[in-house]
């Protein structure tokens, strides 16, 4: 128990997380359940919780599509119900928005069509759905006019 409280309060973890690194440090599953239902009935490990918490966590810092984010949930072992629960109402066209315009910055010395080329494929790795990436695209570029390259003018 004290090592599981020990890794909950460096971070919080998914049940199924904390069960494999208890495994992995040579508890066996027996000694392991009864810490585990204990945690969960305290409150103090909750699949949702830490759900909220990386969710949130990546919105601000590495804002991530539902795609990525279930992948990434799925391999911490929560259960999809949850996920779905949680990435139900989740904002994903904003934060798409968002990481595009933090990307934007490096792109300044590519062609438009590089741009938008490099853009879609950013915001596809980082989990963002087709058409939250067109709808992006297009606001993102026709807010960003000032960045096209200009017209070449022909000779009367």
């Amino acid at each position: 128990m004290t090592f599981s409280l020990k890794m909950l309060s460096l971070r919080n973890h998914s049940q199924d997380e904390l069960e494999r690194k208890l495994l992995k440090k040579g508890y066996t599953s027996e000694s392991i359940k009864p810490v585990l239902e204990k945690l969960t009935k305290e409150g103090v490990l909750n699949d949702k919780v830490f759900s909220m918490e990386l969710i949130r966590s990546r919105s601000r810092r590495k804002p991530s599509g539902k795609l990525l984010l279930c992948a990434e949930l799925r391999k911490r072992g929560v259960a999809d119900t949850i996920i779905q629960e949680l990435l139900k109402e989740y904002e994903s066209v904003e934060l798409c928005h968002k990481a595009a315009e933090k990307k934007f910055g490096s792109l300044r010395e590519a062609t438009e069509n590089d741009r938008r080329k490099k853009l879609e494929i950013f915001l596809r790795n980082r989990g963002f759905g087709w058409q939250e990436i067109q709808t992006v695209l297009k606001r993102f570029f026709e807010s960003h006019s000032e960045y096209e390259e200009p017209c070449q003018e022909s000779s009367p």
